[in-house]
């Protein structure tokens, strides 16, 4: 795998995709929780040609690995093993300069090379490691910088477009409730459904907005929140 890190529009996204371009087969390993597939998810896809297909995700539960260090870790080791041994791979990370996160993002997913996009102190921070392998380029000339609205209106996007078919359906909530909070609705393995917004609780039951109309084994509150009348209901 090749580890892209960096700070925030520096081109990793757009350089990841234009690697799978060149390799015509591969997995992305999106690993950014804010301005990722989805927000507040990891998620891994099958690049071929020139088509993602979503494997499995991952919740994270915050738009940054801030706070919820742990989790993101395993979140992206967790789908970091599905990748078939051999297989090209590239993944994609958020912009968190941190470098004690960093290194032990590296660590837990040991990959082939790392790459750092933008930021000499955070190649530094991680080319003491004579057991890594890391390289410092420069920002991709056509990479933009983003205002923050405009990355709160591309999240948002992305999440309206997640609950496009959502309905309402009612999940056991063990637990008092905070309606417009959003609830990660997992699988038996513990990966990532989709989201439920909470409508209404009482009596151990919620009332929740989803697109998922499947089994589901467990609920996990999140702290995103879709206070909007964007959605229905």
């Amino acid at each position: 795998m090749l580890l892209l890190l960096g700070p925030t529009d520096v081109g990793k996204t757009t350089l990841a995709l234009r690697l799978l371009e060149r390799a015509k087969e591969g997995y992305l390993l999106d690993l950014d929780p804010g301005q990722g597939a989805l927000p507040g998810t990891f998620a891994l896809f099958r690049y071929r040609e020139g088509n993602l297909t979503l494997v499995r995700r991952a919740l994270v539960g915050a738009l940054s690995p801030v706070g919820v260090e742990a989790r993101a870790l395993v979140a992206a080791l967790r789908l970091a093993r599905l990748i078939p041994r051999g297989s090209p791979a590239i993944g994609d990370t958020d912009g968190l300069l941190d470098p004690t996160y960093r290194l032990l993002q590296v660590d837990a997913l040991s990959p082939a090379e790392v790459l750092v996009l933008g930021s000499e102190a955070l190649y530094r921070a991680l080319s003491w490691r004579k057991d890594l392998r890391v390289r410092l380029a420069r920002p991709l000339p056509e990479a933009r910088r983003k205002t923050a609205a405009e990355r709160r209106r591309n999240r948002l996007e992305k999440l309206l477009a997640h609950f496009q078919e959502a309905r309402p359906r009612i999940l056991p909530l063990g637990s008092t409730g905070e309606p417009g909070r959003l609830y990660g609705l997992l699988d038996a393995e513990g990966f990532f459904l989709a989201y439920g917004r909470l409508l209404a609780w009482e009596g151990g039951e919620g009332l929740f907005l989803t697109p998922h109309a499947g089994e589901v084994a467990r609920l996990e509150a999140t702290r995103l929140s879709l206070p909007t009348p964007a959605l229905p209901g």
